[in-house]
């Protein structure tokens, strides 16, 4: 697997944003703020969905919504007691721009996370907090584990605390990597169709994991909350199709996702669960940092699989990273 060295840096990685503190301008807009929203776009806001958990287990009102929502239909919506924090990785995302220009003329408070502290973006809001990613760290999903952890620092900070739990985050990410050859023998070759499942905030991982899948190997799959899968969609469920279910590792939510893969398990046998102690692929790491670490079993089938199909990892057919002001393609249409 040619991308192995590109993935040596996680464990450390992730050690290293998980300790880095808040500015004081950014703990001080955390400690303040009644409650919290967070706006962004693609794989930022689904870590941001990830994240939200982390602020409600603590008794803080918070949601995520995309940065086009809140341009399009909710930012008069938006309390003067509410912190908006505005997350994008490059600081060029236009609706991102936008939903910043006008919470300025509103005199909201802003808080954005991004790695281009330099950017119009950050020179519209009251603190920035750098990702300080580069061109190796980013790989393969260095955005979302700046957003996420970040965002948990914000939580802990709102709730009057310094620093987030400790967590063996880089011993737990190794051992994942170290298995990379028996995660690619669960799923040697790349499916006609694949799902990934999770509730919770392993339900926004199983969205990253699907735009990894999708992005990187170029695998059709979809996404979906675990409880709502049986309500319907898995009538169309396909023993060929790869089943990938996020599960918890302790409480009511991991007796419910155990349950789940069982019920999945039955249909098909194509079915891998990653998480809990005796799963496919054990993840041993506190279930708040599970959504984080989880991702690296997606990202190693991913880059495998397009490594045979001859891809080139990051070369984009139709994707875009410039265009993305939804208003002016209407105009333009």
């Amino acid at each position: 697997m040619d991308f192995a060295q590109r993935f040596s840096h996680i464990p450390s990685t992730l050690d290293e944003i998980a300790a880095r503190p808040l500015s004081p301008e950014a703990a001080e807009l955390a400690r303040s703020a009644g409650r919290v929203r967070i706006a962004a776009m693609g794989g930022s806001y689904n870590a941001s969905v990830a994240a939200v958990e982390r602020f409600l287990e603590r008794g803080i009102d918070a949601r995520a919504e995309l940065a086009s929502h809140l341009v399009h239909s909710s930012a008069d919506t938006i309390g003067a007691d509410e912190l908006v924090i505005l997350i994008s990785y490059s600081g060029t995302s236009v609706e991102t721009i936008r939903a910043a220009q006008a919470l300025k003329e509103r005199n909201i408070r802003t808080l954005c996370i991004t790695n281009a502290p330099d950017s119009e973006l950050a020179e519209l809001c009251d603190a920035t907090v750098d990702q300080g990613l580069t061109e190796l760290t980013h790989t393969p999903f260095g955005p979302w584990t700046a957003t996420y952890l970040t965002l948990f620092r914000i939580a802990a900070a709102a709730a009057g605390v310094d620093a987030i739990p400790a967590g063996d985050l880089g011993a737990a990410a190794a051992a994942v990597l170290s298995a990379a050859d028996g995660i690619l023998a669960l799923q040697p070759t790349a499916p006609a169709y694949a799902e990934f499942f999770g509730r919770g905030a392993l339900a926004a991982t199983a969205v990253q994991a699907t735009l990894i899948v999708r992005e990187i190997a170029r695998v059709p799959a979809a996404a979906w909350e675990s409880s709502t899968y049986r309500h319907g969609p898995i009538e169309a469920i396909a023993p060929e199709q790869l089943s990938l279910v996020f599960a918890a590792r302790e409480g009511r939510a991991a007796d419910l996702d155990a349950s789940f893969a069982d019920a999945i398990r039955e249909i098909t046998g194509r079915v891998v669960v990653v998480g809990p102690d005796g799963a496919d692929v054990a993840v041993s790491i506190a279930d708040e940092y599970l959504p984080l670490v989880s991702l690296v079993v997606p990202s190693v089938l991913a880059y495998a699989w397009g490594e045979q199909a001859g891809i080139p990892a990051g070369e984009f057919r139709y994707t875009s990273h410039s265009i993305t002001d939804e208003a002016e393609l209407t105009r333009e249409n």
